[in-house]
């Protein structure tokens, strides 16, 4: 089209559609490796919530001979919450052994909120001797979560 000695020039719709449709085609590949490198980013609020808690656990058994699975409060762990510091997985501890005194521990760091997506890491866990373990939403263990 001429508009006086000027020639207009512009995208048609059926363009535009062309560009909308490879630009959709393009997010549906990224977008899932984009989901799991976030989730992968976000284990390590639950790895360093473990190793903190395995820390204040050998602290709390020089102290007192004994783990404790008190996590939050003054008189065992005092971390003051049972979640991660970004509230992305939730902890537990398990204290093991014969009698009142417990000889060995087991933390576990549940994914939740939006990290509950993590069906690879849903689990992480630490236990008194070091041993750092994963277990998939169908709870097999996984290798590579601690990597």
């Amino acid at each position: 089209m001429k508009f006086g000695d000027r020639k207009i020039a512009g995208f048609t719709i059926i363009e535009m559609l062309i560009v909308l449709v490879i630009m959709g085609i393009l997010a549906a590949a990224v977008l899932p490796t984009y989901q799991s490198s976030v989730s992968k980013a976000r284990r390590a609020d639950g790895k360093s919530a473990l190793l903190d808690l395995g820390a204040r656990s050998e602290k709390f058994f020089a102290q007192n001979s004994t783990y404790t699975t008190e996590i939050s409060g003054g008189s065992g762990l005092n971390l003051g919450r049972t979640t991660s510091s970004d509230g992305y997985y939730n902890l537990s501890i398990a204290a093991c052994g014969g009698g009142t005194i417990a000889r060995c521990y087991q933390i576990t760091a549940a994914a939740t909120g939006a990290q509950s997506g993590d069906t690879e890491c849903s689990q992480l866990r630490l236990d008194n001797v070091g041993r750092k373990t994963s277990l998939n939403s169908s709870g097999g263990a996984t290798e590579y979560c601690w990597k």
